[in-house]
């Protein structure tokens, strides 16, 4: 009787830490199909894609109620190609991360957004989605998002302020020339008034000079539209690319989106080169280049969690002594999360 009483005993202080603790099962599905023009080549292809609005993905996020307000939080996240089932990522590397929040604010470890990443779209046109005027057109897509062995916090809200700092350090052995990724936010929203400024710095194992990204973003909600603008620069050495956009978002009713923009940024920084997703990627400096985006595009909710989406979206790159260059991307895509 003793036992049968411990066991109960046991299975009910089980229950009750279960019950302080939530574990969910969240994704994303995202396909579309676009016709590009190259801007390079000026050829044109049509194909199906995943990830128009948002990467495709599946995760298991959750957290466990640790008492006097403080929690124990994790996240994994997948991300992989829609049209084909093939991974669009390696195991949980979009996120994979443990942390602690409470009054203090939040603390991450691990692989998960760095601080930059928090602010880049929040006021960028047609939800920072392909047919964002700023693709094809802004340098600043390119930075690192989620570096690895990476530490994360975020303050707590202070009237509207709160503000976040991440450092990641690649591992040198996973291939030449991986660094540190280092960058902090400040944000301020309250009623219909959102800014945010962020910077990265970005630098190569070894390498003395680091690539600089720098984000300021706004936005006034009218009520009848909302407002966007986005300030961005990129910095290596003594070569630097400026960068903006201005777009807006306007409700139309009945589940209608329709949102747009034009982009433009002009500097010596043409480009970058090698692998992109990590730190010391070879920056291109060349002649003074000059790009410019526009775009428009429709969303329409189904429902909370199902929406279809298209637009179209032109961009030209203008180089002194050169031909211009003329791109652009027609696209329909089908959104659901879960």
């Amino acid at each position: 009787m003793k036992k049968h009483l411990a066991l109960a005993s046991a299975l009910l202080a089980s229950g009750a830490a279960f019950a302080q603790s939530s574990v969910t099962l969240y994704g994303l599905a995202d396909v579309y199909v676009a016709s590009r023009k190259d801007a390079d080549t000026g050829d044109r292809t049509t194909a199906m894609s995943s990830g128009g609005v948002y990467q495709t993905r599946f995760g298991l996020k959750g957290s466990e109620d640790l008492g006097g307000g403080l929690k124990a939080n994790f996240q994994y996240e997948h991300g992989f190609a829609l049209e084909n089932g093939g991974a669009g990522s390696t195991g949980f590397s979009r996120q994979s991360w443990v942390g602690l929040s409470g009054a203090f604010g939040e603390v991450r470890a691990g692989r998960a957004w760095s601080a930059f990443d928090d602010i880049s779209g929040s006021t960028l046109a047609a939800k920072n989605s392909l047919l964002a005027p700023n693709q094809g057109t802004w340098l600043t897509t390119s930075y690192k998002d989620n570096p690895d062995n990476g530490l994360y916090y975020a303050t707590p809200e202070f009237g509207g302020v709160s503000g976040a700092v991440s450092y990641g350090r690649e591992n040198a052995s996973a291939g030449a020339g991986r660094g540190s990724v280092a960058s902090l936010n400040v944000k301020y929203g309250n009623g219909p008034v959102f800014a945010a400024l962020g910077y990265q710095t970005e630098k190569a194992n070894g390498d003395a000079t680091a690539l600089k990204y720098t984000r300021l973003s706004g936005s006034y909600d009218l009520g009848m539209a909302k407002l966007l603008a986005s300030y961005g620069r990129v910095a290596f050495a003594d070569a630097s690319t400026t960068e903006w956009q201005f777009g807006a978002d306007v409700p139309l009713g009945g589940g209608w989106l329709l949102s747009g923009g034009l982009a433009r940024s002009k500097g010596e920084i043409t480009g970058f080169s090698g692998d992109a997703n990590y730190t010391g990627k070879l920056v291109n400096v060349g002649p003074e280049m000059e790009r410019t985006g526009y775009s428009i595009a429709a969303f329409y909710s189904l429902s909370k969690r199902t929406s279809v989406y298209g637009g179209y979206r032109a961009n030209k790159i203008k180089t002194p002594g050169a031909a211009d260059k003329d791109g652009d991307v027609f696209a329909l895509g089908l959104l659901h999360m879960f």
